[in-house]
């Protein structure tokens, strides 16, 4: 994936007024500063060069000749060029023989637009009224992409207007855009970047691709061809040189040159120079020593600045942890954007939250990063913090950044709400309900439950399926007369955090005063007030309710209270537990819990000790307190 730098193109600082394509551009530039040397032993019906090299096409059988020692030797190429004009760019040479145009390995129709890109690296073609060229590697014949003219090729880059305001030059190699502010109406065509410059068309401005120089106003004709910081274009016969390195926009001219057809090229190798036919078609090269130097980019030297980062949710509830960021290089005017080249990771981590960080670990693999991403897989409980820092391609490096953390949830949820009905539940259904609140979620519930038949002990705890690893908060059920019910629930997260049981909670349904046995001055009766809606009335000093075998820890009475009641002693296993006095100013039923006492298994027996009637509704055994 590629970054995008913006630069910036400023107001330009030489405003000129436009001219016809074959005007001046200077006030007075000077007249023939002479003739370019002549490369002696070819006349020439096109000429192009790169570097030393210098070639020509013979005006006669159009065979393409070269020499790179000054026209002492000159080498056919092994070409023609007879349809179209060769060029040179770089190491490359396109020529034009017949049906088929060449440039190193690769043949394209001669019927087709194709272009040789500056530094010779790309070469175009497009089949005529295609909507796209093809943008092929010369040296590895390969093809890299597709583009919809009108777009300029130098180096390994494609530059193109791609919305109102933008060049954007790609590198193909890299991916790397960067993008420099124009003005709206520009567009870029073929040859139109070399080097520093971009010469644009539809707003008349030369702007600087490297920055931050400001951009040139400047009008050309259609032939003005564009050097590696000047632009060349004939004026009648002869040639006009435009300094754009200077922002004065210095002007020469040479000549004279051949107008009938005119026939020059810059160096394709990047130097100042142009190769042209004069007059008699010879072939001479001009060097143009007097431009300004290259105005020297100044040094990117500020760093990347984050823009964005996370590591997510503070507390995850899975082991797949994930950070990602996003940083900057800040567009200066003193200090031009490179823009990010990489990105360094590192982690500091905890195994739980009582333990201290450990030390940062820069991971190898994560130095360097051309990413924006990174994920790790951490263990449960694992607190882990994230730094990163970007550097840009000017080798600046930004300071770490403030810690991102995310921890693995290590802690089991803990119970806030565990409620049943009443210890001695005299209505039904009783509700059991629970609930639970974890760092992240809570997943699942187990909930296990033992009983105790009337005069037994509880039971084992039993795991009804259904009710283990169920998503349930609640459990509704009929109370059974004399048993004793309890239960326990635990919860799990999302990641198996598993609590520990919670405290058991036990209900239980008493036994109506009918299921015990009567004896002495006793009368059965009703009550609506009554559990059961019976009662017994034990009437005289002596009177008792007795049960054979009963099992418990506590005895909870149930009676009615109110004016005239009188008092019962409570006996379990021939062991008295304690007085309950039944008298009260307002008539109600009341639980009375007796005091706890170690766990027992015999009779149990309701005496009365007044002469006064006591009316018993219902006697609970609690198993557990």
């Amino acid at each position: 994936m590629g970054f995008r730098v913006k630069v910036a193109a400023v107001a330009c600082a030489v405003v000129l007024v436009p001219l016809a394509a074959t005007q001046v551009m200077a006030a007075d530039p000077p007249a023939h500063l002479g003739e370019g040397a002549l490369v002696p032993g070819h006349t020439a019906a096109d000429v192009g060069m790169s570097g030393a090299r210098v070639v020509v096409s013979d005006p006669q059988d159009h065979t393409v000749y070269e020499t790179s020692n000054n026209g002492t030797t000159w080498t056919a190429s092994g070409g023609t060029n007879d349809t179209k004009r060769l060029q040179v760019e770089g190491p490359s040479l396109l020529t034009f023989a017949g049906t088929t145009a060449k440039v190193g390995g690769l043949t394209f129709p001669a019927t087709d637009e194709v272009v040789l890109g500056k530094g010779g690296k790309l070469v175009s073609h497009r089949a005529p009224n295609a909507a796209t060229a093809e943008v092929y590697d010369v040296a590895s014949k390969t093809k890299l992409a597709d583009y919809a003219p009108p777009f300029a090729m130098a180096d390994g880059a494609v530059w193109k207007v791609t919305e109102p305001g933008h060049l954007d030059g790609k590198d193909l190699t890299t991916g790397v855009v960067k993008t420099v502010l124009v003005a709206s109406a520009c567009t870029v065509g073929p040859d139109r970047v070399n080097g520093r410059w971009a010469l644009l068309s539809g707003c008349n401005q030369v702007v600087d691709v490297k920055g931050p120089e400001a951009p040139r106003d400047l009008t050309v004709a259609a032939d003005a061809q564009l050097g590696n910081g000047f632009t060349v274009q004939a004026s009648g016969s002869d040639l006009l040189v435009t300094d754009l390195n200077d922002r004065a926009l210095g002007q020469r001219r040479y000549g004279p040159i051949r107008t009938a057809p005119a026939g020059f090229r810059t160096d394709g190798s990047g130097a100042a120079k142009i190769a042209y036919a004069d007059p008699d078609s010879k072939p001479r090269v001009i060097s143009l020593s007097w431009l300004t130097a290259d105005p020297q980019q100044r040094p990117d030297t500020v760093a990347p600045v984050l823009t964005s980062a996370s590591a997510g949710a503070r507390i995850r509830d899975n082991t797949s942890l994930s950070f990602e960021w996003a940083f900057t290089d800040p567009q200066d005017p003193n200090s031009p954007a490179s823009g990010v080249d990489s990105s360094d990771l590192r982690i500091q981590q905890r195994p739980n939250r009582t333990s201290p960080y450990g030390a940062w670990n820069q991971v190898p693999s994560w130095q360097g990063l051309k990413t924006t991403g990174a994920s790790y897989s951490a263990p449960i409980g694992t607190d882990t913090c994230w730094q990163v820092r970007a550097r840009d391609y000017a080798g600046n490096v930004s300071a770490w950044s403030a810690s991102y953390c995310s921890e693995v949830d290590g802690t089991a949820p803990s119970l806030v709400t565990w409620r049943i009905g009443d210890r001695v539940e005299l209505g039904s259904p009783t509700l059991v309900r629970w609930t639970y609140k974890d760092d992240t979620d809570v997943a699942s519930y187990d909930v296990v439950y033992k009983v105790a038949a009337p005069g037994v002990a509880l039971g084992k705890w039993m795991y009804p399926a259904t009710w283990q690893n169920t998503r349930i908060t609640s459990i509704s059920y009929a109370p059974r007369l004399g048993w004793d019910e309890c239960f326990m629930v635990r919860s799990r997260d999302y990641l198996g955090n598993l609590s520990a049981w919670s405290p058991q909670l036990c209900s239980v349904a008493p036994q109506d005063d009918r299921a015990l046995t009567s004896a002495g001055t006793v009368t059965r009766s009703t009550s609506t007030l009554a559990f059961q809606g019976t009662t017994t009335i034990l009437k005289a000093n002596g009177a008792y309710l007795t049960k054979s075998t009963e099992a418990a820890a506590r005895i909870a009475l149930v009676a009615i209270h109110g004016p005239g009641q009188g008092r019962v002693d409570i006996y379990h296993a021939n062991i008295k537990i304690g007085t309950v006095n039944l008298a009260a100013t307002t008539t109600s039923r009341v639980v009375t819990y007796l005091p706890i006492t170690p766990f027992r298994t015999g009779p149990v027996k309701i005496v009365s000790t007044s002469t006064a009637p006591a009316t018993i509704d219902a006697i609970a055994f609690l198993r557990v307190n």
